[in-house]
């Protein structure tokens, strides 16, 4: 499955992994939706690995990779947040912003830079 419909931030996949979140989902306005959640997550064993990617879209590649968790399970704790506008019934804009802290399992595999940042503005035109 593809990363996008429950992780706009890209960097896990939902297998061999507990997500636990909460969700907030706030509509000031009927054009506008604000969203922000947290996730802590981590892999459901320490002999798991940790899995990205966004699934089977190459003949040559499966779409996935498997980084080891050495042991590890804590995977990170993501805070993200994202606000919807609808121009009309044809135009949406969104900008979404996410912060990771990796937990042990990222910080075995990049002990030097451990966090991650991602954002992103998507217009949307619907015909």
């Amino acid at each position: 499955p593809t990363p996008r419909v429950y992780a706009r931030f890209p960097f896990f996949n939902m297998m061999n992994n507990a997500d636990i979140f909460t969700s907030l989902d706030v509509r000031p306005h009927k054009a506008v939706t604000i969203r922000s959640e947290i996730h802590w997550m981590r892999l459901a064993s320490g002999s798991d690995l940790w899995y990205l990617g966004g699934g089977s879209f190459q003949p040559w590649t499966f779409g996935y990779v498997g980084r080891p968790g050495n042991g590890n399970r804590g995977l990170a704790t993501l805070y993200d947040a994202s606000v919807d506008y609808a121009v009309n019934a044809h135009f949406a804009v969104t900008g979404y912003f996410g912060y990771a802290n990796g937990k042990s399992v990222i910080r075995s595999i990049y002990p030097d830079n451990k966090n991650e940042r991602f954002g992103y503005l998507e217009l949307t035109y619907r015909f």
